[in-house]
């Protein structure tokens, strides 16, 4: 019941979002795939970002374990933070990304 409840819920939302991007903002649905690529890859790099935030978190916690008097515990990592600021991580250089490179001088570009 409440997965059925969520997916209605879902498809609701993205009905009503493609009604208002197709109608009133003069969006292309052919355009929708490609939105839809672009989402995945910005995914990929919040996943990537994450993964990262996490493996030198651990690093560093063990690190200070190993040099230092008192424990430090891995759950100092276990924060919806982290999280958080991977996605703006993320979303941030997958933004980057598609602005594309602009050429540096004496690349022989015009």
């Amino acid at each position: 019941m409440r997965e059925g409840f969520l997916l209605l819920l879902i498809a609701l939302t993205s009905a009503g979002a493609w009604a208002v991007g197709a109608r009133r903002l003069g969006l292309e649905s052919r355009a929708l795939g490609g939105a839809g690529g672009r989402m995945l890859e910005s995914l990929g790099m919040i996943v990537l970002f994450l993964a990262a935030n996490l493996l030198v978190g651990g690093l560093l916690i063990l690190g200070a374990r190993s040099v230092g008097p008192a424990f430090v515990s891995l759950y100092l990592a276990d924060d919806v933070t982290v999280l958080a600021l991977s996605v703006v991580q993320g979303l941030v250089f997958q933004a980057w990304r598609e602005t594309g490179r602009r050429p540096r001088a004496g690349d022989g570009q015009t």
